[in-house]
């Protein structure tokens, strides 16, 4: 398997596409000791099935290989700002997150850079700020040097290398979501208000993960108390990734920032984005059993605590 790898993937990101019209199927990444039996009981289909759908007459299934488990119902359409998109070869998907080929999203994003190492079978995406890498068989995506876990990971599929879309395009800022009536993926990269509240949003997860709605909601509000005031950057964005004085949020720092956030926290960060502040002109918070910044307590004016979070002015 990791011989051919090397001339598939230099294939993949470099000859000229060729349009398929195949139907998208659920994948599973092969593990280490995965059998047909395994898959068939995981996915409650018959051996048989997935033997015929994956052409195989033995009983030899290698690691780190893509195993089709059946087909999806309706092949996945890729939408970006309304505009329905063809990708070259067919998504699939694997622990409900739709893969996609690397070029196809990177040029659609319009990504000013994709590189390829082949001494680590990495691939680099670059924009802006935005530095993303990507190895292959890897369940990790690092970016501007920190590491990220992924769902599934990056893998060869039909000679393209595939990764997950929705992970790549929320990096670049874009908002995504799923219609699962028309199985469609929905990537929104122009409103200004979807980059306040995927920041925002994430921002409420990282640091209010477990807190009680109204904590959640008291941590939107300070960030954006912050960007409202001439103190601090003008854009939620800017006040969250703020360094002037180190940085400011430990999630940027350990890039838990980048991580998908709950049902509560989008509401949190929605309910904030419509003005609904609980926490009047407070422009800091922390945890006193954690923090170690003693400046906040001695330089500020205590408001109240709601859940493990102290909120100060």
């Amino acid at each position: 398997m990791k011989k051919i790898i090397c001339s598939i993937l230099v294939a993949s990101m470099f000859l000229t596409n060729t349009v398929s019209h195949a139907n998208s199927f659920l994948m599973h990444t092969a593990k280490a000791g995965d059998s047909y039996f395994y898959i068939s009981e995981k996915y409650n289909v018959t051996i048989n099935e997935l033997k015929a759908l994956n052409e195989d007459s033995d009983d030899i299934i290698y690691e780190g290989s893509l195993v089709k488990v059946k087909p999806i119902s309706k092949n996945i359409t890729i939408k970006i700002d309304n505009i329905t998109l063809q990708p070259d070869q067919s998504p699939y998907i694997e622990n409900n997150r739709t893969f996609v080929p690397i070029r196809f999203i990177a040029e659609a994003l319009n990504i000013d850079k994709i590189l390829w190492d082949d001494s680590s079978k990495t691939a680099t995406l670059m924009n802006n700020e935005k530095t993303i890498k990507l190895t292959l068989g890897s369940h990790i995506a690092n970016v501007n040097g920190k590491d990220i876990k992924l769902d599934a990971p990056i893998s060869i599929y039909k000679g393209r290398t595939y990764i997950p879309i929705r992970f790549i395009s929320e990096i670049f800022d874009c908002i995504v979501s799923w219609d699962n009536s028309s199985s469609t993926v929905l990537i929104d990269t122009k409103s200004t208000y979807n980059e306040d509240l995927y920041w925002l949003s994430r921002i409420i997860e990282a640091e209010a993960q477990g807190e009680p709605f109204e904590g959640k909601l008291a941590v939107g509000n300070v960030v954006v108390n912050r960007k409202n005031s001439p103190n601090f950057p003008n854009t939620i964005k800017k006040v969250i990734f703020d360094t002037n004085y180190g940085y400011q949020y430990t999630p940027v720092l350990n890039g838990t920032i980048y991580n998908s956030p709950s049902w509560e926290s989008i509401k949190a960060a929605k309910m904030v984005l419509a003005g609904n502040n609980n926490i009047s002109n407070c422009l800091y918070f922390l945890n006193p059993r954690k923090s170690t910044n003693t400046w906040i307590i001695k330089n500020r004016t205590f408001y109240k605590s709601i859940g493990l979070h102290d909120f100060y002015r």
